[in-house]
């Protein structure tokens, strides 16, 4: 009786590890959505405007960044009128930022939500440039599938400064 339960037991055990595979490897549209990620770092990285515009959807993005409190502070010592937030397009952002050195960044914490139709991801980031960090924070996409391709419909954000509050370690 004892070996058959041991049997039972390691039996389960391999099961389980058989098939606990990560949710992104199990899930197609998560792979996809992977996928996009992928290649926004490395189109920035290698200044690649066609890899990346291809990435977003054609109409109106939205595209909006706050700044988090303690760097709101510290600009608004500088500039009282300093407004907390910044807006873009997806064009001017990558033309400004593919501008000297070469920039990257830093995706980690990723989480995805879809419905093979719609999604969100989120993601703490870090944005570097010539390897040194400037920017971290929080950011969040909404993209659409339209014609089988996933498309970046809108990218929020949150960001301090680096050089005046250094992200916390996070172990990545």
């Amino acid at each position: 009786m004892k070996s058959i339960l041991v049997t039972i037991v390691l039996f389960l055990s391999g099961y389980h590890l058989a098939y606990s595979q990560n949710e992104t490897e199990q899930n197609p549209h998560k792979i996809e959505l992977q996928k996009v990620l992928d290649t926004f770092m490395s189109s920035l990285k290698a200044k690649d405007s066609t890899s990346m515009y291809n990435l977003f959807y054609d109409g109106q993005v939205t595209w909006v960044g706050v700044y988090k409190d303690n760097t709101q502070q510290k600009r608004t010592e500088k500039d009282a009128n300093a407004l907390n937030y910044k807006t873009a397009d997806y064009k001017s952002w990558f033309r400004s930022t593919t501008q000297g050195s070469v920039k990257e960044e830093k995706f980690y914490n990723v989480n995805m939500d879809t419905d093979g139709n719609i999604a969100s991801i989120t993601f703490d980031f870090s944005f570097w440039a010539g390897g040194k960090k400037g920017l971290w924070g929080k950011e969040s996409w909404g993209l659409v599938k339209i014609k089988n391709e996933w498309k970046i419909t809108s990218v929020i954000f949150s960001m301090e400064n680096e050089n005046a509050f250094p992200e916390p370690d996070r172990g990545q």
